[in-house]
């Protein structure tokens, strides 16, 4: 089983592909905002989830949880974006973000095949140097 949590607190289970080409690719920065202000992944019979939100201009920022990897842009910026999550400011550096069509890359690899995505570098988000005074 696969389940969605969206940040209005919405859940779907066994979400399609069409719902998640929908999520991806249609769904704007306001969608993201709402609520908590992410969304999570979750794979019956996987240890990690995927939390996931979208900012403009960035892409989305895609995080396996409990180990904190996120996709690595080496030649990416370490300038930070600020994301509301939960109520409480998320500092992360924009080389963590993906455009639409990486994040519909991983997150299908995910939902599909129970693995992570190998087209992107994976990191502990801690491990890039980047201003967190949070």
């Amino acid at each position: 089983m696969v389940t969605f949590y969206g940040p209005d607190g919405d859940t779907v289970e066994n979400p399609d592909e069409e719902f998640i080409k929908d999520l991806i690719f249609n769904k704007d920065e306001d969608f993201w905002q709402d609520g908590s202000g992410d969304s999570s992944l979750e794979v019956e019979g996987c240890d990690e989830s995927l939390l996931f939100f979208y900012d403009e201009p960035y892409g989305f920022f895609i995080m396996r949880h409990p180990d904190y990897l996120v996709p690595y842009d080496e030649d990416g910026s370490t300038e930070t974006v600020e994301h509301d999550v939960g109520g409480e400011p998320m500092v992360v550096p924009q080389c963590a973000y993906v455009n639409r069509e990486t994040a519909y890359k991983i997150i299908t690899e995910y939902v599909k095949n129970k693995k992570f995505s190998d087209c992107v570098k994976w990191i502990d988000l801690y491990d890039i140097d980047f201003e967190n005074d949070f």
